[in-house]
């Protein structure tokens, strides 16, 4: 028994050290107290069996036949059960860690709280991404090549980082930034399912979840424009997608004498119009139908410029699915400033060869 015991330790000792050497040292730590745990309770005892026996009479109130044990160690015994039930239950708690991406641009915002406030049995790691400074006092004023590099660098060594620590776990997404930083985000979690999207609801200054379960009634977001009436000979495409604001003409007149204007929208546009992850996936393919049919009416279409009015979790997601790189045309997203004289002033691409490039419009 003492060389089974000591089997099953060394065995602790190499789980350990593989799953540290594969950045999952917690999973290490675990696993050697669960193995440590088997080696006490085998240990107990020369023979194993009699500290099954041991153990049941105790339970039966019966010294006398516990006493009889071949050397029953019972303090090693109940340590080593332990030990088992601390690293089992710790490991299903484990298998429930939920990563949170949350990026910042404008102001910082915390899930801590939010989180720390709900019962809930999984733990959780925010991955924070925070441009806040180099926006505001940088980007935000000059418009320059550098500090938008700065970022875009940054949020792509972290999202990446983040894609890589959140394997095998449950992940979840929270943002306020800068729309076209959201979607260049999306772009490297393509394929990459989110377990929980956070929304901040700015009226009662805290998160929401979407929800995953209920069927939730939504307002359906409808092609507002005849495909069949685009110029075909103009090769820029304008694709506004009204959600939480409604985008005006005025707001785009930068665009509307060189490109086709295509809209999508809902009928009552509100803050927080996205409540469930069933519409935000039924929100996201619309969209991407409607790319891939004016891409199919317009065949010399070079560039679809992206104006959106929505929350964070969209902008994510239509990152996510402008990988497709052979079947769409370069898109440009762009971000709306209301004291600007032009309205949409700048953006980023998001795919294509020229992927990261910052687009100014004066």
């Amino acid at each position: 028994m003492i060389i089974f015991s000591v089997i099953i330790f060394l065995i602790g000792i190499v789980l350990l050290i593989a799953k540290t050497l594969n950045n999952k040292s917690e999973e290490g730590m675990l696993s050697l107290m669960f193995t440590t745990g088997i080696s006490l309770i085998v240990s107990s005892s020369p023979d194993f069996w009699s500290n099954i026996v041991a153990i049941v009479a105790l339970i039966k109130n019966q010294p006398n036949i516990a006493n009889s044990s071949i050397e029953f160690n019972i303090v090693t015994f109940i340590v080593g059960i332990i030990l088992v039930v601390i690293s089992f239950l710790t490991y299903l708690k484990q298998k429930n860690k939920l990563c949170i991406l949350n990026i910042n641009g404008y102001k910082k915002y915390s899930v801590e709280s939010y989180m720390d406030s709900k019962k809930i049995m999984y733990y959780y790691k925010e991955r924070e991404i925070n441009f806040i400074d180099i926006y505001n006092k940088i980007f935000k004023k000059n418009k320059d090549n550098d500090s938008c590099e700065c970022i875009l660098n940054q949020l792509e060594e972290n999202v990446k980082a983040f894609r890589n620590e959140s394997n095998g776990l449950k992940r979840g997404y929270t943002g306020i930034a800068p729309i076209p930083f959201i979607v260049y985000a999306g772009t490297f979690l393509d394929r990459l399912k989110i377990d929980k999207y956070l929304e901040y609801n700015k009226n009662l200054s805290n998160y929401y979840e979407l929800d995953t379960k209920t069927k939730i009634d939504y307002p359906k977001l409808e092609l507002e424009s005849n495909i069949n009436e685009l110029d075909v000979s103009i090769k820029e495409v304008t694709l506004v997608i009204s959600l939480t604001q409604r985008i005006q003409n005025n707001d785009i007149k930068q665009f509307i004498s060189k490109s086709n204007i295509v809209r999508l929208g809902v009928k009552n546009n509100k803050d927080n119009v996205i409540n469930s992850v069933s519409q935000l996936k039924d929100y996201v393919n619309t969209i991407f139908d409607t790319i891939i049919l004016v891409t199919n009416k317009l065949e010399n279409i070079t560039r679809i410029n992206l104006i959106l009015s929505s929350q964070s979790c969209l902008a994510l997601e239509i990152g996510k699915r402008c990988v497709d790189d052979t079947r769409l045309p370069q898109i440009v997203s762009y971000q709306y400033e209301n004291q600007n004289k032009v309205k949409y002033p700048w953006g980023i691409i998001v795919n294509g060869s020229m992927k990261k490039k910052l687009v100014k419009e004066e």
